[in-house]
């Protein structure tokens, strides 16, 4: 029975290795087959574009023959019609250009023009001017100036008349008692250590300047005339007529 059984399980692998081996050899080929049909596939779309190119290169080689007539045709039909320049013409009845009118005819011509002023003043309590302590740094300051040859109208054109006089240029005397000197110091680059020191700046050339009665209080005065229109007659020009004058209402016209 041992003998038997060798011979009989000897049989029975060869038979099993025999099947092993078909199995495998049918597995190589099937696999091969699928490989070979896959890479035909991918190849075939590339060959399909390939011969589709071809086909449309060479349905273009005629056009392109075609295109040099078109081209020529049109060059004919563009040398039948030659550019012409527009003329550059002026003439009285098209002008080309408009041209800016002068400046002379836009200007303003000179004209007066009045108006009539209301003038509210608010005047603090103040001490009679010759009562003021610092009165006499003001009779002062007119001793040096005419000293110095310097008692004259700062304006000093034709426009003067009068006698001179001292006006306090920034700060009126009798608006003294309103003004905060806080605020003179910043405008003005001073420094008061106090209230005795902006009194008696107050009356010193630093705040006095020199005016005829006609610019000081008159016709072309700076008590008569709004500011910015004095302003322009401190730098009037000769033979010009003034910025603006002070007409009496027993003199003004209706």
């Amino acid at each position: 029975m041992g003998l038997f059984d060798k011979l009989f399980n000897d049989d029975e692998k060869e038979k099993q290795e025999a099947a092993r081996r078909a199995a495998a050899e049918k597995y190589a080929e099937e696999h091969n087959r699928s490989h070979a049909e896959a890479a035909s596939r991918e190849h075939a779309p590339a060959k399909k574009t390939a011969e589709k190119a071809s086909a449309e290169k060479a349905a273009a080689r005629p056009a392109a023959k075609k295109a040099p007539a078109a081209k020529k045709t049109t060059a004919a039909s563009r040398a039948s019609v030659p550019h012409q320049a527009a003329p550059h013409t002026h003439t009285p009845e098209a002008p080309n250009h408009t041209h800016a009118a002068s400046s002379a005819a836009a200007a303003t011509a000179a004209h007066d023009q009045a108006m009539t002023l209301h003038v509210l003043s608010h005047i603090p309590d103040h001490a009679p001017r010759e009562d003021d302590p610092h009165y006499h740094l003001f009779e002062q300051a007119k001793a040096r100036l005419k000293r110095q040859g310097l008692w004259r109208c700062m304006i000093n054109d034709d426009l003067c008349d009068g006698v001179p006089e001292l006006h306090h240029s920034y700060i009126e005397f009798s608006q003294i008692n309103q003004v905060d000197p806080k605020k003179v110091e910043q405008a003005l680059g001073l420094h008061f250590e106090n209230d005795e020191d902006f009194q008696e700046w107050a009356e010193s050339p630093g705040n006095l300047e020199v005016l005829c009665v006609a610019h000081h209080r008159a016709h072309y005065g700076i008590h008569m005339i709004p500011g910015p229109l004095w302003e322009a007659l401190r730098f009037h020009k000769k033979g010009t007529m003034a910025a603006a004058e002070f007409v009496p209402a027993s003199e003004a016209g209706d």
